[in-house]
């Protein structure tokens, strides 16, 4: 098989549906739900039982939390899943709003602080922080400690981080500061969901997930940092070698800014296809069955040319994070290691997807930091491009190499 007819293979993003645990799953899905565990068991050294008892489990979850639909002026201050009990877990701050989480199947835990406080606290950390603060990484809400924590940087203090720390103290005790190893940084490093796409003659980035717009045509979605230019080649080898397509097109599909880290590229050779297949890097492919908002506590890998398939759990969600000179707000960050050149690569909950990688500590050494990777909700940057994902059964071909 030549170079020209490698299969894009990426995955398509669907509205993510309630599990349906009385239903007798095909086929196919069984197939599907064995690849996800056995990748996941492998991604964090558990059993695949383990691994297909955590899927079913935050699929549940997530049911839940679509169903319950939680609003923050009706007393919901956040939610998690609750790794040791297998459910969503919600903080509330009113009995109606604990007997709305228990009648909809999650746990209520009672805090001090409802969402509006939080927001306050967060507009008020943001506003003091302006275009950016030495030594500070980034900040957001911890819904399980109910309060906003924001990252500083150990050795990396100035007069005017000094001076940052002293007004965070003033907020009150809804504000935490934590203290991080590093800070983390954009990455840029076939095309399928973690294989290396070529922005030009710049290093190698990773594809994300496939889509298609309303007319037919192909596209997907990465990190915006890997798109900044408008009307660029993107290439499937380097050297300038087997175009894929077109990156940015018209200067209007990039966004590495406040808004997102978050970019779409055309694909327009003729030997390009789509398909809804993960590369996994020695399991079998994953084959996304739908979509998710990233959840805090959620078991995550993502696939991405440099680390390969790392995995970890969901520590924060709608998080600002500093990359030096780029602010970048509604992030979530894991646990799962990533390196340079996974950038904009599939970010999975099982089978499930959930973002493109957007950056981290570049690091997969023993002992890193905590939340060491960064990714973008993929959900938003669909929708910001009015793109629909690539299941595989949209009209194209979804045919291997």
């Amino acid at each position: 098989m030549t170079r020209h007819n490698r299969t894009l293979r990426a995955v398509l993003l669907t509205a993510m549906l309630p599990l349906t645990l009385t239903g007798i799953p095909d086929a196919t899905a069984e197939t599907e739900v064995s690849s996800a565990a056995a990748a996941l068991a492998t991604g964090l050294g558990i059993t695949p039982a383990q691994a297909r008892d955590r899927l079913a489990a935050q699929e549940a979850a997530a049911g839940v939390s679509s169903a319950l639909r939680t609003d923050p002026t009706d007393g919901f201050a956040g939610q998690w899943f609750d790794r040791a009990s297998g459910r969503l877990a919600v903080a509330v701050t009113t009995s109606a709003a604990a007997d709305r989480a228990r009648a909809a199947g999650a746990v209520p835990h009672s805090v001090a602080r409802d969402q509006a406080e939080l927001d306050r606290l967060t507009a008020a950390v943001a506003g003091l922080a302006g275009g950016g603060v030495p030594g500070i990484s980034g900040w957001g809400v911890d819904p399980v400690a109910n309060e906003v924590v924001v990252r500083h940087v150990r050795g990396a203090s100035t007069a005017g981080t000094r001076s940052f720390l002293d007004a965070l103290a003033e907020l009150g005790p809804g504000v935490q500061v934590r203290d991080t190893a590093s800070a983390p940084a954009p990455q840029a490093g076939e095309v399928r969901p973690g294989d290396p796409w070529w922005p030009g003659g710049e290093s190698n980035c990773s594809v994300g997930f496939a889509a298609t717009d309303s007319n037919g045509g192909k596209h997907f979605v990465t990190a915006g940092h890997c798109t900044d230019n408008a009307d660029q080649p993107a290439y499937g080898d380097s050297g300038g070698q087997d175009r894929i397509g077109t990156s940015n097109v018209g200067g209007t599909h990039s966004v590495n800014a406040r808004e997102g880290d978050m970019g779409a590229v055309a694909v327009t050779g003729t030997d390009w296809e789509l398909s809804a297949e993960v590369n996994t890097w020695g399991e079998e492919p994953v084959t996304v069955a739908g979509s998710a908002e990233p959840m805090v506590g959620q078991a995550v890998c993502h696939s991405g040319n440099t680390s390969k398939w790392q995995c970890g759990e969901v520590t924060a969600v709608d998080q600002t994070v500093d990359y030096g000179g780029v602010i970048v707000e509604g992030l979530a960050t894991t646990t799962a290691c990533s390196m340079g050149g996974d950038s904009g690569g599939a970010w999975l909950a099982g089978d499930l997807a959930v973002g493109l990688h957007s950056g981290g500590q570049a690091s997969c050494s023993p002992g890193g930091a905590e939340d060491q990777s960064i990714l973008q909700p993929v959900e938003e940057a669909v929708q910001k491009w009015s793109l629909t994902l690539y299941t595989g059964d949209d009209g194209l071909s979804a045919a291997g190499r």
